[in-house]
């Protein structure tokens, strides 16, 4: 059995595509020098999070005690931001805040913990290279040579399996994303 998954990623037992090495490292030099702060827009920043990492995920842990409002009212999302310390913004996502079902009651004194779990298909390849300044030429696997565009294939070299593979995967993440998508706007909705 190899030690690999068929797309290189370091789980043999999962399928799911790496981020490449450059972008590892990338996220490697942000983890280690705690250089990742997570805004909650409206409500505050949790500075230098302690993240742990491998080769297609990031784990944020959240705690915040909210300081305001003095009612407590309603909030069934929270708009999420990592950012570097300087400010550069990595990645937004909106998360819904209901727990069993109903929206979270936040107020003055009100603790959230949580786990901001975020799954990176490539990163921008000016991160990359401001961040990682010796980094030359194509820095995402999923990156086309020819057109500097993510595509299905981006320079990589596959089989037929692992590309009909490659695209059911792709749909499936999709479908995913359209789903988180969906369920929040019938959160915003209401």
């Amino acid at each position: 059995m190899s030690d690999r998954n068929m797309f290189g990623g370091g789980n043999p037992t999962s399928l799911y595509t790496p981020m490449s090495e450059d972008e590892q490292e990338v996220l490697s030099r942000l983890v280690l020098a705690r250089d990742l702060n997570v805004h909650i827009l409206e409500w505050g920043v949790v500075r230098e999070v302690q993240a742990s990492f491998g080769d297609l995920r990031l784990d944020i842990p959240i705690q915040i005690t909210f300081n305001r409002p003095e009612r407590p009212i309603l909030v069934d999302h929270f708009d999420l931001e990592l950012r570097t310390h300087s400010g550069l913004l990595l990645f937004r996502e909106r998360q819904s805040a209901k727990y069993g079902g109903q929206p979270l009651a936040v107020g003055a004194g009100t603790a959230l913990s949580m786990v901001w779990h975020i799954a990176i298909q490539a990163m921008d390849p000016k991160v990359v290279k401001a961040l990682k300044p010796g980094a030359t030429g194509l820095t995402s696997r999923w990156t086309d040579k020819d057109t500097g565009e993510f595509t299905l294939l981006g320079n990589t070299q596959m089989d037929s399996k692992q590309r009909e593979v490659l695209l059911r995967l792709r749909q499936g993440e999709a479908k995913v994303r359209k789903d988180s998508v969906d369920a929040l706007k019938k959160v915003g909705a209401k």
